[in-house]
């Protein structure tokens, strides 16, 4: 508990200096409450807007290049090893929940024309959305309001308000022949 609350503290701490190297690129409605162990890595003209009431746990990462705009609603939180990937633009509603190791990728390699370029395109994330454990949200996703994501979902197409979405998985249970 007190490490935590030592965690809590120096987070503050180091969310306030990013603000002030940072000055024009990041900002927020209220102190955001993140651990100690957060990242932000932005460049250029890139931006991230923090709603009120953020919280989040360990080792959150915010990579934001190539005028990236990242905006996150009110009462948001992420919990450890969630990790945002923006060269383009994120928006977030209010009242998301994300489990742990959720990422977000807005682009990805042209791997048929050049490695070195990307596709970029939006994702736009409603309100009352929660992301279970292990997802990932790729390019070009829209994700509508009081949305259920199961834990282990990749989500490359646009989903509907009110709907609860999983992957099925299936195990597959071999024996082995001895001798052989």
């Amino acid at each position: 508990m007190v490490y935590e609350v030592i965690s809590l503290i120096l987070g503050i701490i180091k969310i306030y200096l990013y603000k002030l190297l940072n000055w024009n690129k990041i900002s927020f409605k209220s102190i955001p409450k993140m651990n100690s162990t957060f990242k932000i890595a932005i460049k250029n003209k890139s931006r991230l807007v923090i709603g009120k009431c953020f919280r989040s746990r360990s080792n959150v990462n915010f990579r934001i290049y190539n005028e990236g705009i990242v905006t996150i609603g009110k009462n948001c939180f992420f919990n450890d090893n969630c990790s945002i990937n923006c060269q383009k633009e994120i928006t977030i509603g209010d009242n998301l929940i994300c489990g742990q190791n959720v990422m977000f990728f807005d682009h990805d390699h042209d791997y048929k024309n050049n490695i070195d370029n990307y596709i970029r395109e939006k994702i736009l994330i409603g309100n009352n959305v929660w992301i279970g454990a292990n997802c990932t949200i790729l390019k070009g996703v829209c994700i509508g309001d009081n949305v259920v994501i199961g834990t282990g979902t990749v989500i490359r197409e646009n989903i509907p308000s009110n709907t609860l979405v999983y992957q099925e998985k299936k195990i597959i249970t071999k024996k082995i022949k001895e001798g052989k």
